[in-house]
């Protein structure tokens, strides 16, 4: 129904109603009747209703009452009538039901999005007012997707019932496609940085069919336009203008046009603090900033300076200090004063800490970790100290903490701990494959935080062609909720290699403990951990043109290694299951010879590091360095560092683009004995690329070697290697596959491509 029709139709029930009011002032209503519904309940009319049985005939009440049943959107006309024995009737006619609906033409916006614009105007009764109402914005839609000249036609056609089925043809059009984006007003600025702010780009035929760029988006450009004017004022400019950008037809496509008013480019001419002052005094207010006079105005670095001060007073207890900069402009010279208005507020204390959503996770488990307790003064860096402590257990997906005022006091606030759990353990029997290792029969039982007691325990039961391992392994992190860490660990492992096979078993128990009481500032992420290992290897099924070293090891038979190592830990990790930023440290020195066969030393230094390079897009920047060194000392039957402690790097977890253990030194005949050193360097960058169910990619570039004892490490004979690949931790286990391709090899290597791939294998 127009809109035409409804005012005449609002006009003649007004006038009807007037006639009879007037007719019948002194009236009473002795009843209510509804006529003429067939599909919507009888009560849910009487519900919109405001006139009752009882009540006096009330022109205005009507009039309410029959727009109140127009709104409902489910009648085409309603007629009032009034009998002379007291009755009101109500007389709607109801409008057709929707029945089928069909779209033809569609490929742009899917049945889904279409029908979700369209909203409620295509689930029930035919109404053409909403019908053109969620076309236009199906056709805003389109336009916003570049399809410029989208048409969209819909027929009703009545059926037997008095159902109506809707078509809607679309006529998509072409695709308007962007094909420049350009900058006016830059003369200080190159359009090329300013290309890497804004999200709008041409169209590109290899990518952007791939993440729907190249075409116009409204919201889109309103983000390319705030951010343009943020990435000014970070450079100085602090009166820059940037307006709408135009939109013109060019040849085949669009061209977006952002223009920009810089203005001057404005310095710092002085920095102070007023109002309450850290300690009373302006000096020790301002320390730490980066901001400073002389300094190019940047409106990020005067943010962060913000939060430094706020920050000085949060950590002493003013949970509400206030911190408003205040920038005095002076367009003459271009200068900038900039003050910080400082309210620190009044102290405040911790209430109650509320520990949330831990179903799982022990309650002390969560508290072991507070740097904060009830009671306490208020300190933002341990509340944001606690939350990655928390985070880096690996126990939750999400930890956030949020600050509450309670009824309490206006000095005390409480602490919400929100915590969504993730998935600590795992259990799996299956087949694992892996490019190193063969064909695996693998049972693999594997719990971070066995009966929410943040207690670790796996079980590992590997065989396959080449490769087998049975390990057993327990780790107490915080032994009665102390400081104190505790593990025991048991294995027997045989490999296969080229020229002979090896065979060891064994069992280690180990205890840590932070270096926090020493230094709490500056040890507190570093632990010493001390483990004892004893162990049984042997080697066998030498060959007869394996390396001199093999042989001889081999006929010592089965040697007992006896074997203490102290550790220092230092792990700022954000999450041991995602890393995305964080580094982890580590230096072991392995001593062998206080009882057994054996009498080495063996050194090691471990350097991972994390660095998110985009946050919001997750994509990262990983580096790991691995170095080691070992030596026998005293007497030796073989003078040499024993083949289970020599190094063999290669494949997935070494140097990809090469096969696995089979780089290092080799043999007059080519047949590779280990090295007693080695040097390993990882350079990685991932992406992701479904985030929904947690693929990942990744590009890399390796370089490393193994070198013996009569040779020193030269970094001019590290092999170099590249590659990329995909990385998935799926519900049953963890699966990598990627691919290296050696940049050095020598005439013992694999020239082409290395396919490195595990399943159910750790990496």
């Amino acid at each position: 129904m127009n809109t035409v029709k409804l005012f005449f139709l609002f006009l003649f029930s007004s006038v009807f109603l007037f006639q009879i009011q007037t007719a019948h002032a002194t009236e009473t209503i002795t009843a209510i009747e509804v006529h003429g519904n067939k599909i919507i309940d009888t009560a849910a009319i009487e519900v919109k209703l405001s006139s009752k049985v009882g009540d006096k005939l009330d022109n205005d009440k009507i009039s309410n009452d029959i727009k109140e049943l127009y709104n409902m959107g489910s009648f085409s006309r309603i007629d009032v009538l009034y009998n002379k024995t007291g009755v009101l009737i109500f007389e709607v006619e109801e409008r057709p039901i929707i029945g089928n609906v069909y779209l033809e033409g569609n490929d742009a916006v899917g049945d889904e999005t279409f029908k979700e614009k369209m909203g409620g105007s295509i689930r029930r009764f035919f109404d053409e007012r909403k019908i053109h109402a969620g076309v236009a914005d199906v056709l805003k839609l389109y336009q916003e997707k570049g399809f410029k000249e989208a048409k969209i036609d819909y027929t009703a056609q009545k059926e037997d019932g008095g159902q109506v089925d809707l078509t809607f043809e679309f006529d998509e059009g072409g695709e308007t496609l962007i094909r420049e984006v350009t900058f006016e007003g830059n003369d200080n600025i190159e359009a090329s940085d300013l290309r890497g702010v804004v999200e709008t780009g041409r169209y590109k035929w290899w990518s952007s069919w791939m993440f729907g760029t190249g075409v116009v988006q409204k919201d889109l450009l309103a983000r390319d336009v705030s951010a343009l004017h943020e990435f000014y004022l970070t450079k100085g400019y602090a009166q820059v203008r940037v307006t709408d950008p135009e939109i013109i037809e060019v040849e085949n496509g669009l061209k977006v046009i952002f223009k920009i008013d810089e203005g001057k480019q404005f310095t710092i001419n002085s920095v102070s603090a007023s109002g309450t002052l850290f300690e009373d005094s302006e000096e020790k207010t301002l320390e730490g900033i980066e901001l400073k006079k002389g300094d190019i105005f940047d409106v990020s670095l005067m943010r962060k300076d913000v939060f430094r001060i706020r920050d000085k007073f949060g950590n002493i207890g003013y949970a509400f200090a206030n911190v408003l900069p205040e920038s005095q402009i002076n367009t003459a010279n271009a200068t900038i004063d900039l003050r910080y208005i400082i309210n620190k507020g009044q102290e405040v204390y911790i209430n109650r800490i509320n520990i949330i959503g831990n179903t799982k996770t022990r309650d002390n488990v969560v508290r072991r970790d507070l740097k904060i307790e009830e009671g306490d003064l208020y300190s933002a860096s341990k509340i944001e100290r606690t939350r990655a402590l928390l985070e880096r257990t690996g126990f939750f997906d999400e930890v956030t903490i949020d600050t509450e005022q309670n009824d309490v006091a206006d000095d005390k606030l409480d602490l919400d701990i929100n915590l969504k759990e993730g998935r600590t353990g795992t259990f799996n029997i299956g087949v694992g494959a892996s490019t190193s290792d063969g064909l695996i029969l693998m049972a693999k039982l594997s719990e971070n935080n066995i009966f929410g007691t943040g207690n670790n325990i796996s079980l590992d039961l590997d065989t396959g062609t080449i490769y087998s391992t049975y390990r057993l392994g327990f780790l107490n992190p915080r032994i009665n909720d102390t400081q104190w860490s505790g593990g025991v660990d048991a294995y027997m492992m045989d490999r296969e290699y080229d020229d002979f096979s090896s065979d060891q078993k064994g069992f280690s128990i180990s205890a840590g403990y932070p270096l926090w009481f020493l230094s709490e500032k500056y040890l507190d992420d570093i632990r010493f951990n001390l483990s004892y290992e004893l162990s049984w290897s042997k080697i066998y099924d030498v060959k007869d043109d394996a390396a001199q070293l093999v042989k001889d090891q081999s006929k010592l038979g089965e040697c007992m290694t006896s074997a203490f190592t102290p550790k220092l830990i230092r792990n700022t990790i954000n999450n041991p299951l995602d890393p995305t930023s964080g580094s982890r440290q580590v230096l072991s020195y392995e001593f062998a010879g206080v009882g057994g066969d054996e009498k080495y030393w063996l050194f090691g230094a471990l350097n991972t590091i994390y660095v998110p390079l985009i946050e919001s897009r997750k994509l990262v920047f990983s580096n790991r360095i691995r170095f080691d060194y070992g030596e026998v000392y005293g007497s030796s039957d073989t003078g040499t560092l024993p083949i289970f402690k020599r190094f063999f790097p290669g494949g997935i977890n070494s140097v990809r683009g090469y096969k696995a253990y089979e780089m290092g030194p080799r043999d007059a005949n080519g047949h590779e004995y280990g090295g007693n050193k080695q040097f390993i360097m990882n350079n990685e960058i991932i992406f992701p690329l479904l985030s929904g169910i947690g693929l990942k990619g990744v590009v890399f570039y390796d370089m490393g070697q193994a070198f013996d004892e009569e040779h020193n490490i030269n970094f001019s004979d590290l092999k170099l290697a590249w590659g990329w690949g995909f990385r998935w931790n799926t519900m049953m286990a963890p699966i990598r596959l990627e691919f290296g391709y050696p940049i050095s090899p020598d005439k013992y290597d694999r020239k082409g491509m290395v396919v490195n791939f595990t399943f159910g294998m750790p990496q």
